[in-house]
This record gives C-alpha cells, sequence and structure tokens, in this order.
C-alpha cells in the first residue's frame, strides 16, 4: 500500500513539475533585440559579449523566466557601424516586435541608434557598454529618455582616477592614442582635464583609425619626445599591436588603457608577457578577484560557468557586459510588471540592484554608476596594485 501511494505521489510531482514547465515554455516569449558587432574588426567584442548574455538568458530560463515567460534573444550584426547599426536596430523593432533593445557597443553607433531608431520608436534601451558622454548627456540634457546605461562614460573614468593618475601613477607627461571615433575621441578629451586639474601635462594626441595595424610612425614621434606616460581608449587586439610594437621600439613609458578593454590575460596572451608587463587597465569588473564585489558567490557563479562552457580568457573584458545588461532588463521588467514599453521605461528608473559590475541604479540622466579599477599586470598576471589597495 505505502509503494502505491508513493508512486502516487511521484507521480503527482512530477506531472506537476511537467505541466508548470511546459505552460512557461508555451507562454510567448520576451523578445529581447540586441545589435552588436559581429563582423569586421571588432568582431570578437561582440561574440564575447554573446557569451556574457547567453548565460544570463539560460539562468533566467531555468529559474522561469522573466514574468513566468521565457526570454528569447534576437541578436543582429551593427559590425560597430553607426548606419549598419541603425538599420539592425529598425529591423528588430519593425520586423521582430522586440520588447526591450540592447546595444551597439560602440558610442557612435549606440548614438545614431539612440537619435534615429530607440527615440522615434519608443523602445527601452539599455547600453551595456558605450562610454561617451553624449551618449546620456548633451548640453546638460539628457538626448534620450528611453536609453539606460551601465557602463560609465569617459568622464566618470577619468574623474575615477582623478586621485591617482599623476600623484601616485606617475602619469605626469602624457600621450593619447585614441581610436578615432566617439568613444575614443571623447575618453582622450575627458582624461586631458583631469590630468590638466592635477598638475600633469598632455604633451600629444595621435589619432588610430579602428583598422589600422601600424603605429610605428605615432610611437616613434611618442619615444622620441618628454612623454612619460602613454593613455590608450580602442579595443584589446589594437592595444595588443600598439604594445608590440611599443615593445619593439624599446619604449619605456607607462601605459594606461581605458574603457574595460585592457584585461590583462588576454594582453598577455594577444601581445605577449613581456610587451604587457607593467601595463594598467581601468575595468569594471575583476574576474580574478570576486570578493571585490558586493555579489561574491554570483560572480564566482559566473565566472566558473565561462570558462566551463570553453569561452577564451581573453572574453572576460567584454563577457559581463551582456550579463549585466540582461540583468538591468530583468529587473526593470519585473518592476513594470508588463511589456508595456512606457512601464517598462518608467521602471528602470527605479531598479537598484547589485551586478557584476557594482551598483545598478539609474539617475536622471539614465545613467548607472559602475565600480572602477586599476589592475596591472604584473610577472603575466593580473595584479591589484598598492594604490588601490588603500
Amino acid at each position: 500500500m505505502n509503494r502505491i501511494v508513493a508512486k502516487v505521489i511521484l507521480l503527482t510531482v512530477l506531472g506537476l513539475f511537467l505541466v508548470t514547465g511546459f505552460a512557461i515554455s508555451a507562454e510567448k516569449p520576451i523578445k529581447i533585440g540586441i545589435v552588436w558587432p559581429l563582423t569586421g574588426p571588432i568582431a570578437a567584442s561582440g561574440a564575447y559579449l554573446k557569451a556574457g548574455v547567453q548565460i544570463g538568458v539560460d539562468k533566467i530560463n531555468a529559474e522561469g523566466g522573466i514574468l513566468g515567460r521565457p526570454v528569447k534573444l534576437f541578436i543582429e550584426d551593427g559590425a560597430n557601424d553607426p548606419a549598419q547599426s541603425v538599420s539592425a536596430a529598425e529591423k528588430l523593432i519593425t520586423r521582430d516586435k522586440i520588447d526591450v533593445f540592447m546595444g551597439a557597443w560602440g558610442s557612435s553607433p549606440t548614438l545614431a541608434v539612440s537619435a534615429s531608431v530607440t527615440k522615434k520608436y519608443g523602445v527601452p534601451h539599455l547600453s551595456a557598454t558605450a562610454s561617451s558622454t553624449k551618449v546620456t548627456m548633451q548640453n546638460g540634457k539628457r538626448p534620450n529618455k528611453w536609453l539606460f546605461r551601465i557602463s560609465p562614460t569617459s568622464r566618470m573614468e577619468a574623474e575615477g582616477l582623478e586621485r591617482v593618475l599623476v600623484p601616485k601613477m606617475g602619469f605626469t607627461k602624457i600621450a593619447f592614442l585614441p581610436v578615432n571615433n566617439d568613444w575614443g575621441r571623447g575618453a582622450s578629451k575627458e582624461f586631458a582635464t583631469v590630468v590638466k586639474r592635477s598638475g600633469g601635462k598632455v604633451v600629444m594626441t595621435e589619432v588610430i583609425n579602428q583598422d589600422a595595424t601600424d603605429f610605428l610612425t605615432q610611437l616613434t614621434k611618442i619615444k622620441n619626445s618628454d612623454v612619460d606616460s602613454i593613455i590608450i581608449t580602442t579595443d584589446m587586439a589594437q592595444i595588443s599591436l600598439v604594445l608590440k610594437q611599443h615593445k619593439q621600439l624599446g619604449m619605456t613609458q607607462k601605459i594606461l588603457t581605458t574603457g574595460g578593454s585592457g584585461l590583462p590575460e588576454g594582453l598577455v596572451q594577444l601581445a605577449g608577457e613581456k610587451a604587457a608587463e607593467g601595463v594598467y587597465n581601468l575595468l569594471f569588473f575583476a574576474p580574478w578577484f570576486p570578493e571585490l564585489t558586493k555579489i561574491e558567490a554570483e560572480a564566482k557563479a559566473f565566472v566558473n560557468e565561462y570558462n566551463k562552457r570553453g569561452n577564451p580568457i581573453k572574453g572576460f573584458g567584454e563577457c559581463y557586459r551582456g550579463y549585466d545588461g540582461l540583468k538591468a532588463i530583468k529587473a526593470a521588467l519585473e518592476i513594470a510588471g508588463t511589456t508595456d514599453k512606457q512601464k517598462v521605461r518608467e521602471a528602470f528608473q527605479k531598479v537598484d540592484i547589485w551586478g557584476l559590475t557594482g551598483h545598478i541604479k539609474f539617475d536622471q540622466f539614465g545613467q548607472s554608476k559602475p565600480s572602477m579599477y586599476v589592475i596591472q599586470v604584473k610577472n603575466g598576471k593580473p595584479y591589484i596594485p598598492d594604490f588601490m589597495k588603500n
């Protein structure tokens, strides 16, 4: 008799599980539209972002989805090009009828999509990567009430290092090597302001094209000057080429990479240990030091899952952004209790959670204030400099 009762209970529990699972999977999915660079010079960054957001989607769906509905991603290639990104975003909104948009990696395509697409159609827009101050503030005003950003502005990055850049890191006579777009030009401008305010000197700015591979002319010019430090703003692949040629020329100038792209292990892997040695990197998530976050267990779980899936170590410079972007979207949808776009937009202003990048809470401009760390390459490994420990 007991065996019969046990079987009945087991079958009932299994039945409930199957019915619940079927109900969730049968629900109309919540559609998240994404535009990231999947081709072109920045394609690797897009691939790393995809790896991170997929971990988030799998986790959310395994836990029952959002509002009891599964999450489905619709990802298009923007190639970090403004025109292509605008076209891709418009397709996601008009053809695929997405609920929320995320993208489009660089500041230039993000600005274009924000002005021409998400603002026009009234679609909640989460930016997880762009750094230009203009994305969330232009002439003291918010350009798009539908856009929310979790990555820091270049101004926030520069001001975040103000207390250490000149006085403790010794960046007193500086050359800038920014990529020739809104991100690079904006970063060099913001850091220049902080350098001058701190008593340092900007010696020169050498703008580099996004597809450039030869920097010997710019580096030779820097080598023959009184520059003692170089601040680089571009993607990791291009940073690595600069480091190789910096080493080739026997240069001794200190280097700082900005924007979160200069992952220590990635630079060692791409440029070589000797070329990457000593380089400082401004990051927003340090996967080697999960204890620096407010969600240590979740950070460890993310890092373990990313590695378990066979993703490249150098992808840690980007992957967490996709994960946190989705986490912010989930929080807003749950606060709204609906996918109604106006209510979701209003809900974004109420989001108050901790992500891998720190505190996700948006101000009146739709800007969040993530954590920032300077991590140095020391003996080929990530290292927290002494000035960051105080």
